[in-house]
C-alpha cells in the first residue's frame, strides 16, 4: 500500500537544532516510515502506513515528548484532515483575548488601577486582594500553557529556547506572587507576568496567520487539479478521483476540462491553455506524442492522452513541494537568529541569577527583595519577536511569491533577491498576465472597423488574436 503523508503542525516545538524529541518518538511508532521535523515550521512531515498506525498516535506521539499538535494537514491533492492553520490561528486568538480580559481584569485591582482610578478599587465579596488576583491569574496561565510544554520539550533535548525564558518569566513572577499570597511579605506582580503572556500570545497569533496565509497560498496551488478524472476503461469513460489515476491509464480530456495529470496525448488535437503552469498567454496547440502538464485547461477539441506522472511525481505536486521547502528553509539571517535566541536566553537566565547574587549576597539585601531585582532582569529580557520576525517574513514571502506565480527554490534564494538590481525574463510568456485580449484591429481598405466588429463572432475573436498586431 502507497504510504500516506501528513504534516503536523506542533506548538512548543524549540529552534535552533536539528536533533527533536519530536522526530525520535515519531520514529519509534509502528508503522511510521519517515519523520522529517522542522523546527523553523514547527512542523513534522510523517510517511506511515495507515493500516499500521493511525494520525490519533501520531498525534499522541507529539505529545509524549511534550509538545502540543495544533494541527493536522495531509499532504497531496487529498482533502485536508484535522485542524486547519485558519483553525489553529482562530485557536491561538482565542489564547490571547482570554489571556488579554483577564490580563485588564488584573490591572484594575494592581497598583496600576490605583494609579489609574485614584484608589483602589474595591475587591467583590470581600475577597482578599491578592486571592482575588490569584484567581484571576489562572486562566491567563491556561491560555499561556503551550510556553511551558515547550520549555519542558526544550529540557529534555537539553536546549534552551524562547519557550524556555518566556515560561521562566511567566513562572517566577507567578510564583512568588503566590508565595506573597500565602503568607510571605511582599507586593504581588500577578499583572507583570499577566502582561508578558499576552503580549507574547498576541505575537504568535499574528504568526499563526502569517502561517495560515502561507498555507492557503499551498492549498490554491493543490486545487488548481481537477477532484475528478475521466479514464478509459474497455473503451467506457469511467469518472474517478484524481488520486486513483495510475501511471498508464488512458485518459479522456473533453473541451473545457482540466488536464488531471501530467500526460502525452495518443489521439487528438486541440488548444490547451498552460497558463496556470507556464504563464503564456496563447493556448498551446497539441497534438499525439506532445506533453501535457496537470492543471492545465484543454479549451476546445477532445483529447485521448496516456497518464505518465501521478500524484506527487506531477509537476504541480513538484511545485507544491518546492514551495514547501522553501517555506521550511533556513535563510542566514534565521540561522544568526536561532543562535542568538538560545544565547540571548541563557544570557537573560544568567543576568537574573547573578543579579539575585549580587543584591543577596554583596549589597546583603534581604532575599525577598534579591529575588524581586532577579525576577525583573528575567521578564525585561524576553524579545520574543527574535525567534518570530524571520521564519514569518520566510512563510508570507514563498506564500505571496507562490500565489503571484514566483517560486523560489530555499529560503537563501528569498534574502539574497533583496539585493537584486538586474532581472533577465527568458521569454515573454513570463511577463503576461495569463489571458490574452485584442489591443488592435486592422481592417482592409474600404472596411470599416466598426462594420468588421458588428460582423466578427465571439470564437473567432479569440482565434483572430493571434493575428492582431500587439502593442
Amino acid at each position: 500500500m502507497k504510504p500516506t503523508r501528513v504534516v503536523l503542525h506542533v506548538g512548543g516545538m524549540y529552534r535552533g537544532t536539528d536533533k527533536l524529541p519530536v522526530e525520535s518518538s515519531l520514529g519509534r511508532q509502528p508503522g511510521v516510515l519517515e519523520v522529517d521535523a522542522n523546527p523553523t515550521a514547527q512542523t513534522a512531515t510523517v510517511a506511515y502506513d495507515p493500516e499500521a498506525t493511525s494520525v490519533e498516535q501520531l498525534q499522541d506521539c507529539v505529545r509524549e515528548c511534550g509538545c502540543e499538535c495544533e494541527g493536522v494537514e495531509a499532504v497531496g491533492h487529498e482533502d485536508h484532515a484535522g485542524h486547519s492553520m485558519e483553525q489553529m490561528a482562530v485557536q491561538m486568538r482565542n489564547r490571547f483575548f482570554v489571556s488579554l480580559v483577564f490580563t485588564l481584569a488584573i490591572l484594575v485591582w494592581s497598583d496600576v488601577g490605583k494609579t489609574v482610578f485614584g484608589s483602589a478599587v474595591a475587591v467583590p465579596f470581600g475577597i482578599d486582594r491578592n486571592v482575588w488576583l490569584l484567581a484571576l491569574s489562572l486562566p491567563v496561565l491556561w491560555a499561556a500553557r503551550m510556553f511551558f510544554t515547550g520549555a519542558v520539550a526544550a529540557a529534555r533535548a537539553r536546549t534552551l529556547d524562547m519557550n524556555t525564558l518566556v515560561a521562566t518569566a511567566i513562572g517566577i513572577s507567578w510564583a512568588y506572587s503566590v508565595a506573597v499570597t500565602i503568607g510571605l511579605e511582599g507586593d504581588v506582580f500577578y499583572d507583570a507576568g499577566a502582561m508578558l503572556a499576552t503580549f507574547v500570545l498576541l505575537g504568535h497569533w499574528f504568526e499563526m496567520r502569517a502561517r495560515g496565509g502561507a498555507s492557503n497560498s499551498i492549498r490554491e496551488l493543490l486545487d488548481l487539479a481537477p477532484p475528478q478524472a475521466l479514464v478509459l476503461r474497455d473503451g467506457e469513460p469511467v469518472e474517478i478521483p484524481t488520486a486513483e489515476v495510475a501511471v498508464g491509464d488512458l485518459l479522456l480530456i473533453r473541451p473545457g476540462s482540466k488536464v488531471p495529470v501530467d500526460a502525452e496525448v495518443v489521439e487528438g488535437s486541440s488548444e490547451v491553455d498552460e497558463s496556470t503552469v507556464t504563464g503564456e498567454s496563447l493556448p498551446v496547440h497539441k497534438v499525439p506524442g506532445e506533453k501535457l502538464v496537470g492543471a492545465t485547461i484543454n479549451k476546445n477539441g477532445t483529447l485521448r492522452a496516456r497518464a505518465t506522472a501521478v500524484g506527487s511525481d506531477t509537476a504541480l505536486a513538484q511545485i507544491v513541494q518546492l514551495v514547501r521547502e522553501a517555506q521550511n528553509s533556513k535563510a542566514p539571517a534565521q540561522r544568526l537568529a536561532d543562535r542568538a535566541a538560545f544565547w540571548l536566553v541563557l544570557v537573560a537566565l544568567g543576568a537574573g541569577l547573578l543579579t539575585f547574587l549580587i543584591w543577596a549576597v554583596v549589597v546583603q539585601r534581604d532575599v525577598k527583595e534579591s529575588l524581586l531585582f532577579a525576577i525583573t532582569v528575567i521578564v525585561i529580557t524576553c524579545p520574543d519577536a527574535l525567534g518570530l520576525a524571520t521564519p514569518t517574513a520566510i512563510m508570507v514571502g514563498t506564500g505571496l511569491g507562490a500565489k503571484r506565480g514566483i517560486l523560489f527554490k530555499n529560503a537563501i534564494a528569498l534574502e539574497q533577491g533583496a539585493r537584486l538590481d538586474t532581472v533577465v525574463f527568458d521569454k515573454t510568456g513570463t511577463l503576461t498576465r495569463g489571458e490574452p485580449e485584442v489591443v488592435d484591429v486592422a481592417t482592409a481598405d474600404g472596411v470599416e472597423e466598426d462594420d468588421l466588429l458588428r460582423l466578427v463572432r465571439p470564437p473567432r475573436a479569440t482565434a483572430s488574436t493571434r493575428s492582431r498586431r500587439r502593442s
